[in-house]
Order: structure tokens, then sequence, then C-alpha cells
């Protein structure tokens, strides 16, 4: 497994130990790192120590005195062994010998400190993409603008016709259950011939019953 021996300043080293699963471990002066180092020059999060393909890097997490190749300030250093690496004042020694490492593809990751400024500062002076000025869009005149009027004003008049239709329907069919009724209250009155309510009202003809009671005797 990948060992980290750490060299502190007067004292012993301290060797860690961990999986290839691990993919990211936190050195630094603050308890809650997974790698501690009481030293007065290290931040509280200074690096971390981050799993790629073909090994691991060194990433310094914006540290008070930097990570160190060489007594170069480095933002990521790819890690072999045998780097000289400074975490502020104290040597870092980096030690993996595995053959299961030989087969992954290793994508260099090193940057300087200045790189990454360099790089950040070219980032941030890149011009903004315009945006689209929505109010030409929304404010100009559409060819399409006067179709939903004028299908809601032919959808009113067919509604309309529509109404209509049902008003008559209604009605006829109204004056047929009349003419049935009066035409069986007639027959049963002994009417004969043909006859029907319209054409009784039109001519001003009473009922049968009535012209009975018409042409009764009176005392």
């Amino acid at each position: 497994m990948p060992r980290v021996s750490i060299t502190i300043p007067g004292k012993n080293s301290q060797p860690y130990r961990f999986k290839l699963d691990r993919e990211k471990v936190t050195i630094g002066r603050s308890f809650d790192n997974d790698i501690v180092i009481d030293c007065p020059s290290i931040s509280f999060l200074h690096c971390t120590l981050e799993r790629v393909s073909g090994g691991y890097i060194l990433r310094d997490r914006q540290s008070t005195n930097g990570v160190r190749l060489d007594e170069e300030y480095m933002s990521t250093v790819d890690l072999r062994n045998d780097a000289n690496v400074r975490v502020g004042d104290v040597q870092f020694s980096y030690t993996l010998s595995l053959d299961e490492l030989d087969e992954e593809e290793s994508v260099p990751l090193q940057e300087t400190t200045d790189e990454r400024s360099e790089r950040k500062a070219t980032s941030d002076d890149k011009p903004a993409k315009k945006k689209l000025n929505l109010n030409l869009v929304t404010t100009a005149p559409r060819p399409a603008t006067l179709t939903p009027q004028v299908l809601a004003s032919s959808s009113q008049g067919s509604g309309f016709l529509y109404g209509l239709c049902l008003l008559i329907a209604g009605s006829l069919a109204l004056y047929a259950g009349l003419n049935s009724s009066y035409a069986g209250e007639q027959t049963k009155a002994g009417r004969e011939g043909k006859f029907s309510l319209l054409g009784d009202i039109k001519d001003g003809r009473p009922p049968l019953a009535r012209q009975a009671e018409d042409n009764s005797p009176s005392e």
C-alpha cells in the first residue's frame, strides 16, 4: 500500500499507510485532517493527497507557506518515489511501489503556482458571452398575432348557430309532444279526420270537448 513518511524537524518520521481505493487524504495542522502535522508552518488544511490515474498527486489548498518541489512552489505535484517535496517547512516523503499501477495510464497534472495564477488570470480575462437581447424578441410584431383573434371570432359565430339550432330543435320536440298529447285526447273524445294542435289554433277551432259543451241544451 502507499506509504507517506513525514519528517518534522526535531522529531521522528511518522509513516502513514492507506488503501489504493482511498481517493483523497487531507493533510494539515487541524485535528480533523486525515494526516495531522503539528508544525507552525502548516495551515489548518494545507494540502490533499488525491488518487489519480497512474498514482497520486499532492494539491495545495491555498495554504500560507505552500507546497514546494525541488524548492519551486507548486499548486499540484505529480508524486514520484523519492521526490524532494516540502509541505511548508516539513519534508514530505512518498513511497509507492505496486505493479498494478503500471497498467494505468498516467496523466500529468503537475502545475506550478505561477502557472496556476496565470491560467486563472487568463480565464478571468475572457470576455463574457453576449446575452441575447430578449426585449427585441418580445417587442417585435409577430405576423401570427391576429390569428387567435380570428379563430376566436369564428368559434363565437359557430357557437351562436349551434345554440340557435338547439333552441329550434327543442321547440320542435316540445311541439311534437304537445301535438301528440292533444291528438290523443281528441281521438278519445270521438274526433275523426286529420287535425293538429297548430291547425286548430290557427283556425280558431276549439277542442272537441268544448264543442260538445257549447252544443249542450241550456236550462
